[in-house]
């Protein structure tokens, strides 16, 4: 994690006693980030995480109240008085089913158990500095809200997209807002600095075996023809920001924007080839392991607004818009990767692997209410999700069920002495997919020698069936 230097103001306007504090909470969260048990997950990203965020339905992007806003709105970190420790963690339940439109294939479904996904952010505010009414910096880390991991039969209908997945990406973060008050009004803004770190795992079929079956109908294959191949790989830290600005015209109504660009996920890795009997037999073997994966995490624009009408009620509803037509395709660039055999003089080079996916942006609504049933001790919240689909149907596979869904949410905070407990459950209902003119193809074999080339067949095409439900529990800890 970069180091950051303490700013000049904070020795003139924060007692020792408050920095020793803060200085202590901050070494605690960065250990903390940087165990090995802790980390986050990532596929492709389904529409946000923390638990107060979950309990209102995603709508969280005018002024943030938790610690999470470096994530949706670094903005509202300004309002933020003295320190705040919060410890947030999701579990997810992903039921993916794929029924193929090859004859007589069973049906595959995701057999992993529910996900855990943890987040932390240590923040602390002052009031009344030279040159601006509100200041706050923190530090904490989360992901991307996704399901880190998959697992299907080896010899299931879905083996040529995908096996299984593993994978985990960490946004180490560092952010600070400030505010101003404008009269009757208030203006905060808030920027937040990223190193984004990932890890990679997945495994699928490779067809192995020779000559041409009918693309647009998927066809049963033997397995004694299959290639494993599974790609590993972790990268280095990459650069990222959120940014964000939060007006409150009046007393009772926020309005809040934030952007994430899109990152650049570059991975440097091993691509390990498990040759099928077949191939053995003709001596073939992989002359190197050196690869790398490459893919585009979509950049979001969040636009908020939230009311209270009376005291103990609040409104809120965010539209976002998730830049995914920056997701063109996954790419494993096979570096001096060949095989060699028998058949051939010089091995035959391993062209990159390439997942084509022509995703497009997506584009939701959030809606969320909250309602102080005791004022200051227990308050209670629901929402409610829209999301258009990324994904065309063409391109639709078991690798990323992020298709258009409603969700449906609850949620809860309760004041604990100095502490805050939020619990939310959310369900998504993902709409089934029915395709028919399917676009994934299986990845094959390059040509060796005078053997006949092996050709890639359709093997999208058939029933999608997936749901989605979390469980998420925090606790905030504030001290003024």
């Amino acid at each position: 994690m970069r180091h950051v230097s303490r700013s000049p103001f904070s020795c003139h306007f924060a007692p020792r006693r408050v920095a020793a504090r803060l200085a202590t909470a901050a070494a605690g969260a960065a250990c903390a980030l940087l165990s090995p048990g802790l980390g986050w997950a990532a596929g492709i990203e389904y529409p946000d995480n923390g638990t107060i965020a979950i309990g209102r339905g995603g709508a969280h992007a005018a002024n943030p109240e938790d610690g999470l806003a470096f994530q949706y709105n670094p903005a509202g970190l300004a309002q933020q008085t003295g320190l705040r420790v919060h410890l947030d963690s999701r579990l997810a339940w992903q039921s993916l089913r794929f029924d193929s439109a090859t004859p007589n294939t069973p049906a595959v479904e995701n057999s992993s158990k529910p996900f855990l996904a943890p987040s932390a952010a240590v923040s602390y505010g002052w009031r009344d500095l030279r040159g601006v009414d509100e200041l706050t910096v923190a530090i904490g880390g989360t992901g991307p809200s996704a399901i880190g991991k998959s697992q299907f039969p080896k010899d299931g209908a879905q083996r040529y997209a995908i096996i299984s997945t593993d994978y985990l990406i960490a946004y180490y973060s560092a952010a600070v807002s400030a505010g101003w008050k404008l009269g009757a009004s208030r203006l905060r803004v808030g920027l937040t600095g990223q190193l984004v770190q990932g890890q990679a795992e997945f495994s699928q079929a490779v067809w192995s075996g020779f000559g041409t079956y009918d693309e647009g109908i998927n066809k049963p294959t033997s397995t004694s023809f299959d290639t494993l191949a599974t790609f590993s790989g972790t990268s280095g830290l990459i650069p990222a920001l959120v940014a964000g600005v939060s007006f409150q015209p009046f007393e009772g109504l926020d309005l809040g924007a934030s952007y994430r660009p899109k990152v650049e996920f570059d991975a440097p890795g091993t691509l390990k080839l498990e040759l099928p009997k077949s191939a053995q037999d003709l001596g073939v073997s992989a002359t190197s392991e050196r690869s790398r994966l490459r893919l585009n995490l979509a950049g979001i624009a969040r636009l908020g607004a939230a009311y209270k009408p009376l005291p103990r009620w609040r409104f809120a509803a965010d539209v976002v818009w998730e830049q995914w037509s920056s997701f063109e395709e996954i790419r494993i660039v096979t570096q001096g990767i060949g095989l060699k055999s028998a058949l051939t003089a010089q091995p035959v080079p391993l062209p990159d692997v390439v997942f084509p996916k022509h995703y497009r942006d997506a584009y939701s609504v959030r809606l969320g209410a909250d309602h102080e049933l005791l004022p200051k001790r227990l308050t209670v919240r629901a929402g409610y999700l829209f999301e258009t689909s990324a994904i065309p149907k063409e391109y639709v596979s078991v690798d990323f069920a992020q298709w258009q869904r409603h969700a449906l949410s609850v949620g809860a905070s309760v004041k604990l002495g100095p502490m805050w407990l939020d619990a939310a459950v959310a369900h998504h209902f993902v709409a089934t997919q029915d395709v028919s003119n399917s676009k994934v193809m299986s990845q094959v074999s390059p040509k060796l020698g005078d053997l006949p080339a092996s050709v890639p067949s359709v093997v999208g095409n058939g029933q999608y069936d997936a749901s989605l439900t979390l469980a998420s529990l925090a606790l905030r800890y504030e001290l003024p």
